[in-house]
């Protein structure tokens, strides 16, 4: 359809006051590439100028007012209506929404063409293609639409890009593309095709045993590092279920096994997981001075064992949000030395320390992925009882944990987004094992270096990303399977400012980070490839003026 004759249309609908509730149709296919091209963009905006609210209080009640398109590009054309009645400008407003979501296009739908011709579309089927080891009810599971569904072809675009981002979220497949066939009588089907990754990953461990890649650099200690075998089994028979065993050997010693199962009954709503780690060291970071953590090697080794057993349950009603409950048991051992040099490791120069652990969480999540989002948020609640009064254990505690994510699409290529997590904890005298706050799991840019201990805390990350690269894929030729074959990547450079604070009531005096704000700013570029790989590069100055070249192989805020 001409782009020009689809503005007369609307016009035309104004001008005849047709836009009366579900009155607006259109007859013809909306070839959706073609209004991609005329103004150069998916995203489409449309808005109502500032003169709609500028009524003139005459003896009929006129206004006029202007509906514009705005485009990325700057190409913009004006529908100048009058005059219009007040009915007519309520009736005016209803084309705005429409207009909207109708141009609100993404790759979800990469059909030539859509025609409407109703207000309602019936779903007749769902096909799915692509999926040799998932089973068809993963996939159905993630969609917010179901076979005899009806969707108001407004919604339609919105509802296939939503389904699409839900299943690149399992992280079960490298790619995902669905599609709809018109069969007539507004009747269609959804075509869902799949590309699923390689599953089964017995992968052999060779790991630096340090904190971060950067503490490993500064230190070059040969000795820490890490050996063994890793098998993890996503999809697990074919059902998003999760199977992982480990044996690690050399600088820390770990044995575990752990077991997931996400879609219980018929709804899919109930998940359960239960695992344990047995983990042995020779080493351990026995007290923190001058902000950095202190290694100490006792000669009666291991320095420490520590075994931990878990069973959880988690309820995910719909899509967004889950509940989970989680009830963990800790067995901590450590040789006499290290309870000599440091009687505050486990608390009151004791040398074992077994509790048990009752966490509920919250979780939503909206973002666009989890591996490096660029829109959506996530809201993450926890509240954690330490101690349950089962076992001897004098260092009860509850424990409130909050992270809020925000990703934002500023303009064409350019992003924003702020994580921020706090962490509030009843008891302020804690063993040393209790109290680590920044430097382990989260970090603040430009303070690899050092460790920040205290009962509580918050961290704020802003940053700004360019994007270099557009998300894209290549296939190499040579590669016959399909799992590896097809490598998507893309460039993000980034400008970021981080800030935190860590409460320490009875801080070691050399400790001088803690109590007071601490910050940081820099650039770098991410490097995003497939299977969930973000490799970072980025240079960073502290509040102390101290800078430099940093490193990082992760899934960004995955231990947060």
């Amino acid at each position: 359809m001409d782009i020009h004759l689809l503005r007369d249309r609307i016009s035309h609908e104004f001008q005849l006051g047709l836009l009366g509730k579900y009155q607006f149709q259109m007859d013809v296919a909306l070839n959706i590439k073609l209004l991609e091209r005329n103004f150069g963009r998916k995203d489409i905006a449309l808005r109502i100028d500032r003169s709609v609210y500028k009524t003139e209080k005459t003896e009929g009640k006129y206004c006029s007012h202007k509906v514009r398109f705005i485009c990325k590009n700057t190409f913009k054309y004006f529908i100048t209506l009058h005059p219009l009645s007040m009915v007519q400008m309520a009736k005016a407003l209803k084309i705005f929404v429409v207009c909207f979501l109708l141009c609100h296009v993404s790759e979800a739908l990469s059909q030539d063409s859509l025609v409407i011709a109703d207000d309602q579309l019936f779903i007749h089927d769902i096909l799915i293609s692509g999926n040799k080891v998932t089973h068809e009810s993963v996939i159905l599971r993630e969609l917010i639409f179901s076979p005899g569904d009806s969707v108001f072809k407004m919604q339609l675009i919105p509802s296939l890009q939503r389904s699409r981002e839900n299943l690149l979220i399992l992280s079960i497949f490298n790619f995902v593309s669905l599609n709809i066939k018109h069969l007539g009588d507004n009747n269609i089907d959804v075509v869902v095709e799949v590309t699923e990754r390689w599953y089964i990953w017995p992968i052999p461990i060779l790991e630096y045993a340090d904190r971060n890649f950067s503490s490993f650099l500064e230190s070059r200690d040969w000795s820490k590092i890490n050996y063994g075998a890793w098998l993890k089994w996503n999809n697990f028979r074919g059902r998003n279920e999760l199977l992982t065993a480990k044996v690690r050997l050399g600088y820390m010693k770990e044995y575990a096994l752990a077991y997931t199962i996400p879609n219980l009954g018929k709804k899919q709503n109930h998940g359960v997981s239960a695992g344990f780690s047995a983990n042995q060291q020779d080493e351990v970071f026995i007290e923190t001075v001058a902000n950095s953590p202190v290694e100490y090697q006792p000669m009666d080794i291991p320095a420490q064992t520590r075994f931990n057993a878990y069973a959880s349950y988690r309820y995910r009603r719909k899509y967004f949000a889950s509940h989970a409950i989680r009830f963990d048991y800790y067995d901590y051992q450590v040789s006499d030395s290290v309870a000599i040099v440091n009687s505050n490791y486990l608390g009151g120069g004791n040398d074992r320390q077994n509790y048990f652990v009752l966490t509920y969480q919250f979780n939503y999540d909206i973002r666009d992925s989890k591996v490096y989002p660029l829109e959506g948020y996530n809201v993450k609640f926890k509240a954690e009882q330490i101690g349950l009064g089962i076992t001897d254990f004098d260092y009860m505690s509850f424990r409130l944990t909050g992270v809020l994510m925000y990703h934002q699409k500023i303009v064409n290529r350019l992003y924003f987004y702020n994580a921020t997590k706090v962490r509030f904890s009843t008891e302020k005298t804690q063993p040393y094992i209790h109290g680590r706050a920044l430097g382990y799991n989260e970090n603040l840019r430009g303070y690899e270096p050092y460790v920040i201990d205290g009962s509580d805390y918050v961290i704020s990350l802003y940053n700004f990303k360019i994007q270099l690269v557009k998300p894209n894929s290549y296939t190499v030729p040579f590669i016959k399977m399909e799992q590896f074959n097809k490598i998507h990547y893309a460039v993000y450079v980034n400008l970021f400012a981080d800030f935190g604070f860590v409460n320490n009531v009875f801080p070691n005096p050399t400790n001088t980070m803690v109590n007071t704000w601490q910050f940081s700013a820099g650039g770098g570029i991410d490097l995003i490839t497939y299977y969930d790989k973000v490799f970072s590069i980025y240079y960073a100055i502290n509040r102390y003026g101290e800078h430099g070249l940093f490193f990082q192989l992760e899934t960004p805020f995955f231990r947060w």
